[in-house]
Formats: C-alpha cells, structure tokens, sequence
C-alpha cells in the first residue's frame, strides 16, 4: 500500500519496529512474545505501535527474549519520544490548514469507532489524528494519502457519496487490522486452492462461526482478511493491496449484510488477489465511466467461483420456481442466496422475490 521511500522524511521510528524485525527474523509470533514479556495482546500491540511507554521492566524482560540490553531498549524508547516530541511541536492545530483537514475526517465516527480516543485539547487532537495515519504532519498525510485511488484496487458501490479522506480512513484502518493478523508467506497458487473450501462456508448462516474459518483459510495462504466499517463518505465496499512483499490484504467493508452480496464481494477481491497481484495499475469501480477490464474479469472470477460456468447455464430453468432454485444451489454447494442473487443480477427474477432465501448478518456478529 504505501512504499518506504515515502516514510523516509521526517519521521519518528518507535522502538516497536525493532521488535517487530527482530521477531520476524526469528519467526516469532505476536502472541509468543506479547506472553514472554508478560503483557495482554492488546498491551503489546500499543508497545508495537508506539501508543505505550517502553518501561524498565520491559527493557529487562526484551533483553532476555530478543537480545540488545535494557539500557538499548530505553534509549530507544528515550530517542523515539525525543522525535516524537520535535515532531509534533512543529505542527500547529491553530493553522487554517490543519483546522481544514481535521473537519474533513469523518472524526466524530471514528471516535465512536474507537480509532481515535477523544479529546477537547485541539493539539491533542491533532496528534491523535496524525497518529492514526501514523504520520508526523500533515506534508508526510499527503505524500502518504493523498492518491487514495492509487493505493489499492477498490470496489465501490454507486448508490453512496464518495469522499477520498473517508476512504483513506478505512484503508488505513484496514491495514491496522490487517497488521494484527499473523500470515504465512503470501502464496497465490495456495490461496486459489483454498477458494472451492471457502465456497463451503457459504451455507454457515452465523459470521460468528464462519468469519474465523475464511480467516485462517486465508491466512494460511498469506492472505489477512479484515472487516471494517466504512465510515461516512466511503462508499467502498472492498479493496485488495501488500502490507508488505510476504503479506497480501483483502479488506471488506460490508456495507451491504446479505450473504450474496457478502460473498460476492469476497470473491471478487479474492479474483483481482488471483488475477492482478502482481499489477501495478489501479482498478476503481465507480459510475464516472465504463468498468475497467480488470473489474469485469474479477467479476467474472467471482461468478464463477461461486457458480461453475456448466451450472450457469441451469440458472433460467431453475428460476422458475424455489424447487430448482434450492437444488441448483444444493450442486453449486453455495448457500440460497448467492443463486438468488445471481438470478436477479441478471434479470431472471424481481428484485423483490425469493429474498426470504437470503440469510442477513449482523454487524456486531462478524
């Protein structure tokens, strides 16, 4: 998503990011070591990401695991805060350019959200925006975010109001999310071998159930799947990018909670992760123009994935009634709803039948 070239300038390095190379290097897991220097995985995420101090017992306890001794420990948390400190002090929440940019995030959302903690001091909130972002300042936002279309290859649902910044908060989110999720190296030949035992967990009705399952399915392929909520303003409903060479990201919005739509989705970030990983160009969905080549291939990889092209064919003569409806989706091996939904894409039935067939999730279940 982002390149190092752009994180070159003007930039505070937490101590975090030494003993997250150290544990990559050794093969060492998040929960592993978040247990041998004694913290919860939350509290180990925050030390990671440089959202808490470095303590002296945790020094202690990183010399033992990692190597290097406390005192190096320290003096790099001591020459993080030390950056941090100049860096920010640089920043002036008063600016009209500042003040602009912070009434562009969907801000209030993203505090209910839990992303970003609130707070009535105006440098306060500055930081905590800048934070997020994992930036210095507003230079280092634009050079980061400002070509939001460019970073990653996005779905996005015509019915809803674009806004670039919203987007750029739910990717960034997205790669949060994604960070947490522990994958091995990103193998696409593997991961589109996966796709027909995923097809399988179309016909578990609860997300509670099913979401863990697709994870680790994806993640055994190098593939972090992550759900978040777009915020106000984003209308996308999917995305697909690299947080790193080894890592491949395939992010969701859910905006819409129908299973064929749910799955749709899956499927068609799963194709452009298939068909287009290793492209450079971007590829948006949206009503300013006709769809890219690589939007309809990915929706044509997901069509089929979800329903073989020999079954396809049965679509019109089982849409005549629910009998050949439920056994075209009993030989598909897909739930109901992804062949109602297929049948009304397509015309062969209303928008407004059969949609009892289609299992609607809940947000708080996924």
């Amino acid at each position: 998503m982002r390149t190092e070239a752009e994180f070159a300038p003007m930039w505070a390095v937490p101590p975090g990011r030494t003993i997250s190379d150290l544990m990559q290097s050794r093969g060492i897991a998040s929960t592993r070591m978040a247990r041998s220097v004694d913290m919860s995985a939350d509290d180990f995420d925050s030390l990671l990401q440089g959202k808490c101090a470095l303590t002296a017992t945790i020094a202690k306890r990183l010399e033992a695991e990692l190597g290097g001794s406390a005192g190096f420990w320290l003096s790099r948390e001591e020459q993080y805060r030390e950056q941090l400190a100049e860096l920010v002090g640089s920043v002036d929440p008063d600016s009209n350019e500042y003040q602009a940019w912070l009434k562009s995030l969907p801000l209030r959302q993203m505090q209910e959200l839990g992303w970003v903690e609130p707070t009535r001091d105006k440098r306060e909130k500055l930081r905590r925006c800048l934070e997020f972002f994992d930036v210095p300042n507003l230079d280092a936002w634009r050079r980061t975010y400002s070509d939001t279309k460019g970073a990653a290859a996005f779905r996005t649902s015509d019915t809803f109001e674009e806004d670039e910044v919203a987007t750029a908060v739910w990717l960034r989110r997205g790669e949060l999310e994604a960070g947490k999720i522990e994958c091995k190296k990103w193998n696409p030949a593997l991961f589109e071998s996966q796709l027909p035992k995923i097809r399988e967990l179309t016909n578990i009705p609860n997300p509670s159930e099913f979401f863990p399952k697709l994870q680790r399915l994806c993640a055994e392929a190098g593939v972090a799947v992550a759900i978040v909520k777009a915020p106000k303003g984003c209308r996308a409903s999917g995305a697909t990018f690299f947080g790193g060479p080894d890592k491949a990201v395939l992010l969701l919005s859910v905006r819409y909670l129908s299973d064929d739509q749910f799955w749709f989705s899956f499927f068609h970030e799963a194709g452009h992760l298939v068909l287009h990983w290793d492209a450079d160009l971007m590829i948006l969905e949206t009503s300013d123009g006709p769809m890219s080549p690589q939007e309809e291939e990915a929706n044509k990889f997901a069509t089929e994935q979800l329903i073989p092209p020999h079954l396809q064919a049965r679509l019109p003569v089982a849409s005549k009634s629910l009998k050949g409806i439920m056994r075209l989706a009993r030989d598909a091996g897909v739930s109901y709803g992804i062949v109602v939904g297929q049948m009304q894409f397509r015309g062969l039935v209303s928008q407004k039948i059969y949609n009892n067939l289609k299992k609607r999730y809940k947000w708080n279940a996924i």
